[in-house]
């Protein structure tokens, strides 16, 4: 027999929000880099295997959504199957059952949505890191996951008491292609595939996995002449010596072939490889899915727990990756996971789900690769990357949510305001309610807007309450601490956000309330006396309403607002619009709105890249002078409404002192009716 079966099988994850990043590439680049090695499968007709991680998914779909068009397209010429797997690739073995099955149905959901998946999990899929336990069989089952991914060497036997025999794991890693010089690999000798580690195992009768050929990981793409020469045989050898059984699978991640996400330029080189399989005959490409559909089941076999050999091994977090996440430096986020995940199984049905699952989104994205070492600043060895202490560290804000939605599941609220340490940071949080919003302030992080649920009218058509602004479950960067504005790229500005101030400390206090309204003053703890800030809630106005004071002129007042941040999440941003009229600029999707209202009189409102980074659409009041009032709300709105609405804020904004008449309220623009 000649021309062994080989199949392609690209992995994409990155946890970028725009473009913009001085230290990474942004998502932009990145999906460029994946359509082009999309296109050379195309190009070659060379099919491949697939897996989009859910972060990268849900990022594409608001930034780069031609680029989710293009995996459609490449999914109905043939080109591409989809893999599934997790929602953002937390090590399944670190993480508990419940919040395994929480990854694996977010990702099926978001198949579903948009390449629609049966069931949501195609058959095969990715586990993160490859890193594999037999504990893991049942729950990818139960997801309708009928085979796996992993390292060739987990096929090998474990090291016995009695020595290292050749089909032992650790004869496996002596003699594979690990220690392999970068330019030069040494000279072919035939038989050197194990073929017994080419070969699909059944681990349970709903369970198979299936091995990645670790020399091909060392040989795809060809970096030299002597690269490609030692591949052309290789294949030849394994073409003469194959039974039937076995296939040769590359699988790692797209990023390396693209040459993009940290990964030396390839792309040149990638295509010299495809070039080379479809003109030489040295294998024969074949559809993962396809290729496997078509075979018997498989012979059973028990496989232990490990992973590719670097992680395992080279960089010490072992089989279990216990190495990484047993570790001091690990436990206190680890520990705030489990803390974490215990609140949101102990929320269970009693809250609302929809901003439940915005809190859900926290957790899963605070388990993102969690306890990951890169190589530590001194090139010593390997220490937690920051930006996994930055996604586990903002794992608390689904705290905040979760509270939010216990609000959003109750009954009727009379305008309230106090000082809580809600999301259990050593700071406290400014928590204003009413019927219509809940909304948390920042007083340590420049007195910013930073989550704001919005309960909609009942029957306006809009099913349930929306979080409208703040978006949360957005990367972080290297920011641990939390409401934090993010300087570069310009990120999480919430709304209300001041660059002049936005590090600024703030006093909060409540300087007014009753049955029907409350109002809260802010002052720096600096003692400027002229930045001032009051904001407030009063019942017949669905708004968070704002009075702002600057000790300057022409102030730009930032905000990232979306009409229901859960579905901007899931669904991209294909189906918003922007609308508005004179005294209001807001976006729409479905029955959803969101808008901010202001007296142009005092302010304009413009719509700008700076702070368009993450799931929402920058709004940036640019004020006249040193005062603005604003409302920021949601729900059906019209210059009539403005105009009522910004009269009444203005009541509780600008009592007028006893005896006095209030200031004149804002006059109808001309047409208003």
């Amino acid at each position: 027999m000649s021309g062994a079966p080989l199949a392609f099988v690209h992995h994409a994850n990155q946890l970028n929000i725009t473009d913009g990043y001085d230290n990474r590439d942004g998502i932009g680049r990145i999906c460029d880099g994946y359509a082009e090695v999309l296109d050379l499968h195309r190009r070659y007709r060379i099919p491949t295997g697939l897996h989009l991680s859910g972060t990268l998914l849900e990022a594409a779909l608001w930034h780069r959504p031609d680029f989710v068009g293009l995996v459609r397209d490449r999914i109905a010429d043939g080109t591409v199957s989809l893999l599934g797997g997790t929602y953002s690739e937390p090590i399944m073995p670190a993480c508990s059952e419940w919040s395994n099955r929480r990854q694996l149905a977010a990702a099926a959901d978001l198949h579903r949505r948009h390449f629609g998946v049966p069931g949501g999990q195609p058959p095969t899929a990715w586990l993160p890191e490859r890193v594999w336990a037999p504990e893991l069989a049942g729950v990818l089952a139960e997801a309708g996951i009928r085979r796996v991914l992993v390292d060739d060497r987990l096929l090998a036997k474990p090291v016995p008491e009695d020595g290292y025999p050749a089909d032992s794991r650790a004869h496996a890693d002596l003699h594979g292609p690990f220690h392999w010089d970068s330019e030069q690999p040494p000279p072919f000798r035939p038989g050197l595939a194990d073929l017994r580690l080419l070969r699909p195992r059944a681990v349970t009768g709903d369970l198979t996995v299936l091995p990645i050929c670790s020399y091909l990981r060392y040989l795809f793409p060809p970096r030299t002449d002597a690269h490609l020469t030692f591949l052309e045989a290789f294949l030849a050898d394994v073409g003469q010596r194959q039974t039937g059984e076995e296939i040769l699978v590359y699988a790692d991640d797209m990023e390396r072939a693209a040459g993009v996400g940290g990964w030396e330029p390839a792309l040149e080189r990638y295509e010299r490889l495809l070039r080379f399989l479809a003109e030489s005959g040295a294998a024969e490409p074949v559809s993962l899915d396809s290729w496997l559909d078509g075979r018997p089941q498989p012979a059973p076999a028990e496989v232990p727990a490990g992973t590719y050999y670097e992680l395992e091994v080279d960089w010490s977090a072992g089989p279990s990756y216990r190495g990484w996440t047993d570790t001091q430096e690990w436990w206190s986020y680890g520990e705030l996971l489990d803390s974490v995940e215990a609140e949101l199984r102990e929320a269970g049905s009693a809250v609302e789900p929809r901003l439940q699952a915005v809190a859900e989104r926290m957790l899963l994205l605070g388990q993102h690769e969690l306890g990951w070492h890169d190589c530590a600043e001194d090139g010593r060895g390997r220490a937690l990357a920051p930006w996994v202490r930055a996604t586990a560290s903002h794992a608390r804000l689904a705290r905040p949510l979760l509270s939010a939605a216990r609000w959003a599941a109750g009954g009727r609220y009379a305008p309230s305001a106090g000082l809580h340490d809600i999301d259990r940071d050593g700071d406290g949080e400014l928590i204003l309610v009413s019927d219509d919003v809940w909304c948390l302030v920042s007083p340590r992080e420049g007195a910013r807007v930073t989550l704001l649920a919005h309960r909609r009218p009942r029957g306006s058509g809009e099913d349930g309450p929306a979080l409208i602004v703040g978006n949360p479950a957005d990367h972080w960067n290297f920011q641990e601490e939390l409401h934090r504005y993010m300087e570069v790229p310009a990120a999480h500005p919430g709304a209300l956000a001041d660059r002049e101030t936005a590090h600024r400390a703030w006093l909060p206090w409540v300087s007014a309330q009753d049955a029907s309204a409350v109002a809260v003053d802010l002052r720096p703890v600096d003692g400027s006396a002229t930045e001032v800030r009051r904001y407030a809630l009063r019942h017949g106005v669905p708004a968070l309403l704002a009075c702002i004071h600057t000790a300057t002129p022409g102030r730009r007042i930032e905000n990232l607002i979306v009409p229901d941040y859960l579905e901007a999440l899931l669904g991209g941003k294909e189906a918003v619009s922007a609308v508005g009229r004179e005294l209001w600029r807001g976006w729409k999707s479905g029955a959803s709105q969101c808008w901010l209202a202001f007296d142009p009189g005092q302010a304009e409102v413009v719509a700008d890249e700076p702070t368009a980074a993450g799931h929402g659409f920058p709004a940036t009041v640019v004020a006249h002078d040193t005062h603005v009032d604003l409302l920021l709300g949601a729900g059906f709105v019209h210059d009539a409404f403005a105009v009522r609405w910004l009269a009444m804020a203005r009541d509780v904004l600008h009592p007028a002192p006893a005896g006095q008449p209030r200031a004149a309220a804002l006059a109808a623009p001309t047409g208003v009716v």
